[in-house]
């Protein structure tokens, strides 16, 4: 597996991981399907493209992607056909090389798929956070803080 930087060709592949993963992502947590919105709409509103974007690959294909900027990391998505191989560990082991402290990634609550990664990299939560998921209709979700220190 190797990790290179985001290029243009990788848009379609990047949509298709998150839409997948999205939605098990927001059944894990239990909140509505309503709150999803696929990337090719929320990525442009939420700013993905602001940030350095990495990808992970396997013999050219694309195994999940991850988005950082300075202190955050912003997103993190593997394709679900390839959860539990080391992809997200791998995609945040490389983010920590390129980033400062204290980094901070936020999740919804009940992800435990998630929080056992970031946890298990050395995160902890460090704050809790009420507010609306901007779907296809606003949904109440609590979500997470986690905060790396060293």
């Amino acid at each position: 597996m190797t990790i290179r930087t985001y290029v243009e060709p990788d848009w379609p592949h990047l949509c298709a991981i998150h839409d997948a993963a999205r939605q098990i992502e927001l059944a894990s947590a239990k909140i509505t399907e309503a709150a999803f919105a696929p990337f090719q709409k929320c990525a442009y509103q939420e700013g993905f493209f602001a940030n350095k974007i990495i990808v992970a690959t396997r013999a050219e294909n694309i195994l999940g992607f991850a988005a950082y900027r300075p202190r955050q990391l912003t997103w993190l998505y593997v394709d679900p056909n390839n959860f539990s191989q080391g992809i997200g560990q791998k995609l945040i082991k490389h983010i920590l090389v390129h980033t400062e402290r204290p980094l901070d990634v936020q999740m919804l609550e009940g992800n435990q798929r998630a929080q056992r990664l970031y946890e298990f990299m050395g995160f902890a939560v460090h704050k809790r956070t009420k507010g609306k998921i901007q779907g296809r209709k606003p949904v109440e979700a609590t979500g997470l803080t986690l905060r790396l220190n060293h």
